[in-house]
Parts: C-alpha cells; structure tokens; sequence
C-alpha cells in the first residue's frame, strides 16, 4: 500500500491517496472545500467486494430511478434509452446491458453531481447483470459469422483429384489467388466477382467433360525425351531408390485402358547404344506411380541397325 499526504494551508484540503488492492479509493479532509473531493470518492470504480442480495425487482427500480433521467426516450443521453429496461431480461437488450456493465464497473455511472444509490446498490446492480448476461451466452452460445469462403487454386485442385482422380491445373481455368498477409487462404480476402464466378463456372464445364471423357477418341502419343547431357549416373529425382538415369514425368492417363510403352536409347556415333560402355547385367525398371510394373533386361550391345 502507498500513501501520498498532502497538507495544505488554511482554505486548502488535505488529500490522502490510498491503493487497496484493485480499489482506488479518495479520502478528503479539508476546511474549506472539502466537499468537491468527498463527492469524486464516491465515483470509484465498482469492485468485486460481498453484499446483500437484492432483488431484481428492486434493482430494476435503481435504474429507473437513477439511471432513466438521462436515458430516456427524450433525452437519449449518450445515445442510449433504459426506458423500459428489466434487470430480470437483460438478455433480451445485451447491447445495453453490456454498455450498463462497462461503465458500472469504471465507476462513470451516474456521473458526478447525480444522485447515487446509497452502500453496495450498484455493486449488486452490475454482478446481476453480469450474472444473468453469462447465464444466457452459456445457454444460447453465439460462434459469430463466418465469411463465404471460397476455394483457392491450391485447393480446387485437390477437391477435383479426390472426387474425379483428375490431376489439373487449376491456374489453366482460374485467375491467381489474391492474398492477404502473404496467404491465399483468407476468406476477407477471397471475394468472388462476377468475372471469377464466370471462370469456375467454365472450369467445372471443360473439367467434367475430361471427366466423362470420349469414348470414341482416337489413341493419342506422347514423347519424353533425356537431353543427352542429363548424367546417367545418379539416381533421377522421382524414380526408385537404387536406380540411376532414366527419366521421371507426370503423366495424366484420361481413361482406363492398355497402355504402350515404348523406350529408346541415345546411341552413339558408331552406332551403339550408350550402354556399349557399361558392364554387363544392366536392367531396366518400369514405375507407375511408385509401383513398379516391369523389370527388363538390357542388351548391353544392342545397335542402332537392330531390329525393333
């Protein structure tokens, strides 16, 4: 606890500060003008200590009493009406009770020069309405809104993999994502215009047409070529471990079916494949998906001159 004394001369008032706790409580004792200062002591803040219950009847006619001369239909001071305010239906105004709470407990209500409730009145008035305010969110919790999200690129595309085993790009059908803090996924950031509801209108229409797919389409073909500088010494990012060279792709098959795999070899000047160099008991494995699908042998001399 800190005391500050402050004496004055004749006319003037002494003043003692004193902290108890969370209570800031002012004590005038003066000659002159001590009144003033008994008057702010009164305006402290409501604090937590025991009192006597009092009903909510009762509580409801403080209001009317004290608080309802400003508050009122007429008058309107700070905005606000308490015309017709029930302590014991406080949930149904909880924008006012908890403007009546906030200022109750820094002690701003009623104002200095208005009447005031006499003893712990007011203390009982905001633990009621506290009381009540609680009782009723537990009941009838309210999680708040939330705002429309929409998918972003990122996530089109995994919603569209998992339902139709489709691998798109969703930057094909889509406009870039905006971004709020470096993220694509806030929804206040997420606004959905005409113009990109247009686009995921459109994506969904050429996506499912892939979707259902041709039955009448025609065999397409499809080339990866290994540059020959690539080494085909160390393993390709994406193949099996404990394999080297070769080549790793991402291939989108559109239907079921038998598919053809055809594999050439870079062959050197003379003719000779580049295994020509190699030791003998080469093979070649096939992978789909990271499963492996065929183990070949490799003809360590084959030539170009060879039949297919």
């Amino acid at each position: 606890m800190k005391n500050v004394t402050t004496v004055g001369l004749l006319g003037l008032i002494s003043v003692v500060l004193g902290t108890f706790g969370d209570l800031d409580r002012v004590t005038g004792v003066g000659l002159a003008s001590g009144r003033a200062v008994l008057d702010g002591a009164s305006h402290a803040p409501v604090s937590d200590f025991a009192h006597t219950p009092i009903a909510p009847a009762t509580l409801t006619a403080v209001v009317q009493r004290y608080c309802q001369v400003c508050h009122n239909d007429a008058l309107l001071t700070g905005n606000l009406s308490l015309a017709g305010f029930d302590v014991e239906q406080a949930p149904s105004r909880p924008e006012t009770a908890e403007k009546m709470i906030l200022k109750l407990r820094a002690g701003m209500m009623p104002p200095p020069g208005m009447p005031r409730p006499a003893g712990d009145t007011l203390v009982a008035l905001v633990e009621e309405l506290e009381t009540r305010m609680d009782a009723a969110a537990r009941e009838a919790p309210n999680p708040g809104g939330r705002t429309f999200q929409r998918l972003n690129q990122a996530e089109y595309a995994r919603s569209i993999e998992d339902l139709l085993n489709l691998r798109i790009d969703a930057g094909d059908y889509l406009p870039p994502d905006t971004k709020s803090a470096n993220f694509d996924n806030i929804s206040e950031a997420q606004l959905l215009s005409p113009t990109l509801l247009d686009a995921y209108m459109n994506a969904a229409n050429q996506i499912s047409r892939l979707a259902i797919g041709n039955p009448g389409a025609q065999p397409a073909e499809r080339t990866y070529t290994v540059s020959g500088y690539v080494s085909q010494s160390e393993r390709v990012p994406g193949a099996p471990y404990g394999t080297r060279g070769g080549v790793s792709v991402v291939h989108h098959f559109p239907a079921d079916g038998t598919y053809q795999f055809r594999i050439v070899f870079e062959h050197t000047t003379t003719g000779e494949g580049f295994f020509g160099q190699i030791a003998r008991f080469e093979q070649l494995e096939v992978s789909i998906n990271g499963e492996r699908v065929a183990l070949l042998d490799v003809d360590q001399w084959m030539h170009i001159s060879d039949p297919e």
